[in-house]
């Protein structure tokens, strides 16, 4: 049988060119998944720093609304009406979020804490016209009172009352439970969705990564095909592009910078990535931070403090819970301006975090209320007790050191409670009940419950 030397050419350039064909394609797919890898982190980042913008917008909205009822100063009534007429960074943020195109649960968490910002600005409304009558703006020429103010319904005892009592008033509202209940839902909202997005952005990557690791394989897999026909071209596929891609699936995973390479235009592709991978690990640390502390004293906030709780409902290790009060705080704030009670809340937070161990937790659950939770207690009751005394006694003494040169006299009081088996919610309330023993003593000190 005769062997046709041109036909087994041709079969053969046929196989390789065929081949060829399907490794180019490969090829040409894997810049492409880097790419929706890249738009997918770009889009979170987008939609991540307008949910900000949002909140921030509120946070604005609220500071300058409190200043007004505080101060009565008009500039703050306009740099509100500014940021609702003008600026508008909450409608930009919220057109931002709907052009890149965020998935449905993200923005509708986002419109949720749109519609909440906007029902703030009803009691909002509402403070600033008290503050108005009690001024006279209202009265006086020079002064433009906007419609949404002067539209704020009062009833007529709230109308009546004296300069005094409206200013007063004024202040309650935007300092009541319920606006800080809503403020709160607009942080949860935002937070919601900050969550939302960087699962959402999580599973297309991953998802990215799958079809990446997919893609790699079939592509090695006709470069072994390959290899018989032309073993210089397998081991430069090989040697410079394979073996760098599948580092590059193991970084990925990990969630690691890419490790740097041999070629030019992986190189540049794995330049684009790290400096990707640096702008969404700094959004996502800070997002993450915002979310679980509190903004003024950076300690971690109600939220994050139930979760460290309900984990340690899971363990048996002794535990004890402190619950803290600033004593007299609304006194300091009248006195001395909530500059100074801000700068107080900030001095018992940093005496706080320095006072303990690392693996104990301080948190700032709202207004002047603090708390410590201590984990990996020992078992023995008395020392623990012990140990306890002396941290608070320490912490004690800090303060009034610190109230002898950068804030006024500040005290403490103090509510101790103690659990052998873990963690349980009776423990607040007995905690609760010791602070308000100490609080009818006569405040600046420490109990523990029974």
């Amino acid at each position: 049988m005769k062997v046709n030397l041109k036909k087994i050419s041709f079969l053969f350039l046929a196989l390789i060119l065929a081949l060829s064909a399907v490794l180019i394609v490969s090829v040409i797919k894997v810049p492409l998944l880097f790419q929706n890898f890249a738009k997918n982190t770009m889009q979170s980042q987008k939609i991540a720093q307008a949910a900000v913008s949002l909140q921030e917008a509120s946070d604005y909205l609220t500071n300058e609304s409190r200043l007004f009822t505080i101060t009565g100063d008009w500039s703050h009534l306009e740099n509100y009406f500014t940021e609702i007429d003008e600026t508008k960074r909450r409608e930009k943020a919220l057109e931002e979020i709907k052009a890149a195109g965020a998935i449905e649960k993200t923005a509708s968490y986002i419109e949720q804490a749109m519609n909440e910002s906007k029902k703030l600005e009803e009691l909002e409304y509402k403070a600033m016209k008290l503050v108005v009558l009690a001024k006279g703006y209202d009265k006086t020429p020079s002064y433009k009172v906007p419609a949404a103010v002067e539209n704020a319904q009062l009833s007529d005892q709230e109308k009546a009352l004296d300069f005094n009592t409206k200013m007063a008033t004024a202040w309650l509202i935007l300092f009541s439970d319920k606006y800080f209940s809503m403020k709160n839902a607009i942080s949860n909202y935002r937070a919601n969705a900050v969550e939302e997005i960087f699962n959402h952005a999580s599973v297309l990557n991953r998802n990215n990564a799958e079809n990446l690791e997919a893609t790699l394989t079939r592509t090695f897999f006709e470069i072994i095909l390959i290899v018989v026909f032309s073993l210089a071209f397998f081991l430069i596929i090989i040697f410079f592009v394979i073996k760098s891609l599948y580092g590059f699936i193991d970084n990925i995973k990990n969630k690691q910078k890419l490790q740097a390479t041999r070629t030019t235009e992986l190189e540049l592709l794995r330049e684009t990535y790290n400096e990707m991978f640096e702008i969404a690990t700094k959004n996502e640390n800070y997002l993450r931070r915002q979310a679980e502390h509190d903004e003024l004293t950076g300690l971690i906030n109600r939220t994050a403090f139930k979760a460290i709780l309900k984990a340690l409902k899971e363990s048996n290790e002794s535990v004890a819970f402190i619950m803290l009060d600033v004593d007299k705080f609304k006194e300091i704030n009248d006195e001395y301006g909530h500059t100074v009670g801000d700068k107080v809340l900030k001095t018992v937070a940093q005496i706080l975090e320095s006072s303990f161990r690392s693996t104990d937790y301080a948190a700032r659950l709202g207004g002047d209320e603090f708390a410590v939770v201590l984990s990996k207690c020992d078992d023995n009751l008395q020392k623990t007790k012990r140990v306890i005394s002396a941290k608070i006694e320490t912490l004690f003494k800090k303060l009034e050191e610190k109230c002898q040169n950068d804030i006024p006299r500040t005290t403490l009081s103090c509510g101790i409670a103690i659990s052998k088996s873990g963690w349980n919610e009776s423990l607040i309330e007995k905690a609760d009940a010791a602070l308000y023993e100490i609080k009818r003593a006569g405040r600046n000190g420490y109990k523990f419950a029974e």
